[in-house]
């Protein structure tokens, strides 16, 4: 890499360039507490918010940089305003929509926007139209995002640092190692975490690509050639030169990277024994069919207590009983 980058490369590094002079006008610092006794935003309840957005780009499918923009509108704003938890809700939900729009908008082939009202009753954020618009007009203001101008978030750095490692990837090594979707699938768990929220964007993007590839060693069917496995190592540092970050830095944020997927990996391999509760209203209840008194368990059916012809259907026997009366 001392000879420097091939210029087919020089692209790529232009717009990393261009990233890079922007990633700090749109970085957060967050100072949420852990716990609060009066009635602050905490870190639990920040990182609860980040959750129902993907939970809410999942639904609606939307690309994952509606959520990274939108998480990056959440925790700005946190690190800019003092947010009572009772509005946290419509504070995401605006960001939802904010972020939807300002990716989605007028592009070919990207999803269609879904209206706020729409959001907020899947979400049950309890807030009205009225609501959702004033705190998106907050929100643009606060930020100074009037214009409609992207942030740079940690998928934007993903991406590029994706697709050099496969321009120089010679010996297939790395794309043996990393694969795109899971990439990006491992970057929205981490982002939904606020103990990365405030590292470079680079910085991050770049400890999950690390992090992939050592989790990724054991898909090598075959011993690679030494210097195929040194090419990869030598670019990955190249990158960390490149973006200027810190060695101390780059290891604290690879902890905080380890501790969100390994907490991530080790409750996927725990079964979830949670059930599930409806919260239905009085009017809603009223007009449900009762279950408490129908029979659980189905009687065993004896074969050979009746004949053939003796034998009574059992659609005749079912109009003969009624439904069960609801007290209510």
């Amino acid at each position: 890499m001392d000879q420097g980058p091939p210029d087919a490369l020089q692209p790529l590094l232009n717009q990393l360039t261009e990233y890079l002079a922007l990633e700090l006008k749109f970085k957060p610092n967050l100072q949420l507490p852990l716990c609060s006794p009066g009635g602050d935003v905490t870190v639990g309840i920040r990182d609860g918010t980040a959750h129902v957005l993907r939970c809410l780009k999942i639904w609606y499918d939307m690309p994952s940089e509606v959520l990274f923009v939108a998480v990056n509108l959440v925790d700005r704003f946190l690190s800019k305003m003092k947010a009572h938890p009772k509005h946290m809700a419509c504070i995401a939900i605006a960001s939802f929509q904010l972020a939807a729009e300002m990716v989605c908008r007028g592009k070919v082939g990207s999803p269609q926007v879904p209206q706020a009202i729409e959001v907020a009753a899947i979400s049950q954020c309890k807030c009205t139209n009225g609501d959702l618009q004033r705190m998106q007009g907050i929100i643009t203001s606060k930020l100074g995002s009037q214009d409609g101008s992207l942030p740079i978030t940690a998928v934007d750095f993903l991406k590029v640092f994706h697709t050099l490692f496969l321009a120089v990837d010679e010996g297939n090594v790395y794309s043996t190692m990393v694969e795109g979707s899971e990439l990006c699938h491992k970057l929205e768990i981490v982002a939904c975490d606020a103990a990365v929220s405030n590292f470079r964007p680079c910085e991050v993007a770049l400890v999950v690509i690390c992090v992939q590839m050592d989790a990724g060693v054991p898909r090598l069917t075959h011993r690679p050639a030494h210097e195929h496995v040194a090419v990869v190592v030598n670019f990955a540092t190249h990158l960390q030169k490149h973006c200027k970050i810190d060695e101390f830095s780059f290891y604290e944020c690879h902890e905080a990277v380890l501790m969100i997927i390994g907490r991530y990996n080790s409750q996927q391999q725990t079964p979830n024994r949670q059930r599930l509760v409806w919260k239905l209203s009085h009017r809603t209840l009223r007009h449900l069919r009762p279950t408490d008194r129908l029979v659980k368990t189905l009687p065993t059916i004896n074969e050979h207590a009746l004949t053939r012809s003796d034998s009574t259907s059992s659609e005749d026997s079912w109009v003969e009983e009624e439904w069960p009366v609801n007290s209510v």
